[in-house]
Order: structure tokens, then sequence, then C-alpha cells
């Protein structure tokens, strides 16, 4: 990973431990201690992982509907995905992802 995401990792850790339980709460997780109700954690998925998010734009019939990426993250306030493009080093935010975690 790139030292300039860096960041993204550190933020990424931040938001699992906060659904992760602790015994300075008893047990219980600093969101549910926040929100008073149990974090979902569907969604959480292997940090660095192969994805294949769905292409936006035009598209013709033989095209790829999809482009490779790396998962380094979460977005705030929804529950979509930030993927780097190991070709342009740029991120997307996306929730129409496929992940490949083997």
């Amino acid at each position: 990973m790139p030292v300039v995401f860096w960041g993204e990792a550190v933020v990424t850790t931040v938001y699992i431990l906060n659904r992760s339980s602790t015994k300075a709460l008893n047990g219980r997780t600093p969101y549910e201690a926040w929100h008073g109700r149990k974090p979902a954690v569907s969604h959480l998925r292997v940090f660095g992982c192969l994805t294949f998010g769905k292409e936006l734009g035009h598209i013709d019939k033989l095209d790829d509907r999809s482009t490779p990426g790396v998962f380094i993250g979460y977005a705030e306030g929804s529950k979509a995905y930030h993927i780097l493009d190991p070709e342009t080093y740029r991120v997307r935010t996306t929730h129409d992802v496929v992940f490949d975690e083997g």
C-alpha cells in the first residue's frame, strides 16, 4: 500500500475497533455505548482484498461491466466502500462491489 493511503488504513482500523467489544465497556462495543444499539457487522470485508466495482457511465454491449480494484475502507454515513484503482491510484466510493476475499 502506498504511503499516501495509510490514512485510509488507520480510519478503517478505527471503524472496526469501534464495532469490537472491549473490557472497558463490560463487553459492549464503543458503537453500542454511543448509539444504544448493536452495530451491524455483515458489511465488514477483508482490508486489501480484490474487488470488482460496477462501471458507471456509457457501456456498450460487449464492454467490461466492472473494474478491478483494492478495498481500502468504508464510506462515512452509508454502506458504501472506498476502492483503490491500482492503475491510476484514484479512490472511488461505490456500493456496487463484488469482493474476492480468498
